[in-house]
């Protein structure tokens, strides 16, 4: 009779009390049920918790998915879900030799580091956190296709990115935004934040930049660490006033969707702001960040009118943050200062997305996503009729009564679980001269979820901060 080989490791599997899988240090999480979450999620936690906890090393080479599901008693699909997912993320990377932590991740700090940072400043409710999309209908089997196929023959690219993913997204422009832009101004760049530094360090010297305000605190804060100067604009309801670009070298715009009121520029505006700015020789930056998530306008580049024009376009808000992917297209004259300090953005990354792009994955996707928005604003003014929820879904502002304590309402809201902001951290320290209210991110999985988190807003709000 002969003997089986195999006996011994499948019942070393069984009576392994930790079930801990080949070279995936310590206990594991998948095979244990959790409410609400598949077995990819669960191994997908399971593994980020073990990369951000320094089990797994930048490096650090993973079990075969075949391995890793026979250890862990789960099909091979959902360990190829899972890997598929991480990779997507930036945390895992395919090779030749296999499945690896990406090496280019930070390791984590120490537990001495830890501990101080925690204690001195512990992390905030992320429930309505403004900026934070739903990413959750963004694994179809289209948007894994995508990434397998490009994990499976990863190329790199020239530092000003693919000539194949530029030139789809010169027609993904075309057919949104409705301009047509030679794919030779288009740079490829890791989002909207990349895209501003590298248009603003292509310039010869740093100079002054307007500033919208209120505007997008992270995006304020670039120019300054380039060693340019801000400078608020001055507004009205129509927008940036084309008097405010005399003596600024850059304006920093969102005329489709200012951030974060929602106002949309009327066409007037847009061109007695292009043509102040062909006077004045201000590159006008304009930060198309969502315009896949609503019917926007052209961009200014589109206008007709000649004048310096950058567009700053990301997937974030559309897809996922995560995928620190997004593009620039500058002026002609800038377009070799630009590329020449680009740093090449994830040959893997570049070529799924065009692999998504080209299959039409990212319209439908966007179509998805404006039919939820437009449940998600219903529900918002239902709980807050006097607020304003953008077009788009990713937040809204809830106008707080005149005279009442921001600081304080935000303060009570966060004591309840919520991530919101006031809308003052909006507002430059030079024109800090708005009204008061609470800017919150409408970005939960379901409708039902928002309208409870909406609620508990009101509540910690109180009547005297939210008449009505």
């Amino acid at each position: 009779m002969t003997p089986n080989r195999r006996a011994p490791a499948a019942r070393a599997r069984r009576e392994k009390p930790s079930g801990s899988p080949p070279g995936l240090p310590g206990r594991p999480g998948p095979e244990r049920p959790v409410a609400g979450r598949s077995v990819p999620q669960r191994i997908v936690a399971d593994i980020h918790q073990r990369i951000t906890s320094g089990l797994l090393a930048p490096g650090d080479r993973l079990p075969s998915s075949r391995r890793l599901a026979a250890d862990l008693g789960v099909s091979r699909g959902s360990v190829v879900a899972a890997y598929e997912q991480l990779i997507g993320e930036g945390y895992l990377m395919a090779t030749h030799g296999g499945t690896r932590v990406d090496p280019v991740l930070p390791r984590p700090a120490s537990p001495t580091a830890s501990r101080a940072r925690s204690t001195a400043a512990p992390p905030g409710p992320s429930a309505l956190r403004p900026g934070a999309p739903d990413a959750s209908d963004v694994t179809s089997a289209l948007w894994r296709a995508a990434w397998r196929a490009a994990a499976a023959d990863p190329r790199p690219h020239p530092p000003r990115g693919s000539e194949e993913l530029r030139a789809l997204l010169a027609e993904h422009m075309r057919l949104t935004r409705r301009v047509t832009i030679d794919p030779h101004r288009i740079l490829v760049t890791a989002g909207a934040r990349d895209g501003l530094r590298l248009i603003l360090s292509a310039l010869r010297a740093a100079g002054r930049i307007g500033i919208e305000n209120p505007g997008y605190p992270s995006l304020r804060a670039i120019p300054g660490l380039l060693g340019w100067r801000a400078r608020p604009l001055a507004m009205d309801a129509d927008g940036a006033r084309p008097e405010s670009l005399e003596g600024v070298e850059a304006a920093l715009l969102t005329p489709n969707h200012q951030f974060p009121t929602g106002g949309r520029m009327p066409a007037v505006r847009r061109h007695a702001l292009l043509a102040a700015a062909s006077s004045s020789g201000t590159l006008l930056i304009e930060d198309d960040f969502d315009a896949e998530l609503h019917e926007a306008p052209a961009p200014l580049l589109a206008s007709g009118v000649e004048g310096p024009v950058a567009l700053l376009g990301s997937f974030s808000p559309s897809l996922t943050p995560a995928l620190g992917l997004g593009w620039a297209v500058v002026p002609e004259g800038l377009v070799d200062d630009v590329a020449q300090r680009c740093v090449p953005v994830s040959g893997i990354v570049q070529d799924a997305m065009t692999r998504y792009l080209r299959q039409d994955g990212l319209r439908r996707h966007a179509a998805r996503a404006r039919r939820l928005d437009r449940r998600r604003r219903g529900v918002f003014l239902e709980v807050f009729p006097s607020g304003t929820p953008m077009e788009g879904g990713l937040h809204a502002v809830v106008p707080l009564a005149p005279g009442a304590d921001e600081a304080a309402a935000v303060a009570r809201a966060r004591a309840a679980g919520l991530g919101v902001e006031g809308l003052g951290s909006y507002w430059s320290v030079e024109g800090r001269d708005g009204w008061p209210g609470i800017v919150l991110g409408l970005g939960s999985r379901s409708t039902e979820r928002l309208r409870q988190l909406l609620e508990e807003l009101r509540e910690a709000l109180g009547p005297e901060s939210v008449p009505g």
